[in-house]
């Protein structure tokens, strides 16, 4: 037996005001507080690993510096790729251009996010925080296509 928690349209689109504004006040918080200058070359953060993992066992330090932003990146928008395959999705949409409209719209987000970081004040501007967010929000989308045993129904 399913459980139907229905959630109207409007209280959607207020938690998914409500994720992006605290995405905007951690960006915010965060400046000043870089852990390093990043390399901007696309998955630098990964060819980096690789090789420190292949030259020396990993350590702690590597993992707080490499892996642990990634992740932390990719969580980040993990809700908000939820809450907007949920707002954008509808009977009429196919589900395929509600993932591809919903991974667009974070990839135009991160985007922005990281011009506007450019500006700030000791801040780094990575293309790889632009690759994890958008990893982040396509995760967020196949959950919120996938949200199944407990059904909710956004109207």
């Amino acid at each position: 037996m399913q459980t139907v928690i229905t959630i109207r349209r409007p209280v959607t689109i207020l938690l998914l005001l409500a994720v992006t504004a605290l995405i905007l006040m951690m960006t915010i918080w965060m400046s000043g507080k870089s852990y390093s200058k990043v390399d901007p070359l696309p998955f630098e953060d990964i060819r980096h690993l690789s090789n420190r993992i292949a030259r020396h066992p990993v350590s702690t330090h590597i993992l707080a510096v490499i892996i642990v932003p990634i992740i932390a990146n990719v969580l980040l928008f993990v809700p908000w790729g939820f809450l907007m395959f949920i707002a954008l999705y509808t009977v009429n949409r196919p589900a395929l251009q509600t993932y591809v409209l919903t991974v667009l719209l974070g990839l135009t987000f991160t985007c922005a996010i990281e011009g506007w970081q450019y500006f700030l004040p000791d801040r780094v501007a990575d293309i790889n925080d632009i690759i994890w967010n958008t990893t982040g929000a396509l995760l967020g989308a196949i959950l919120g296509h996938l949200r199944g045993r407990v059904r909710f129904e956004f109207a």
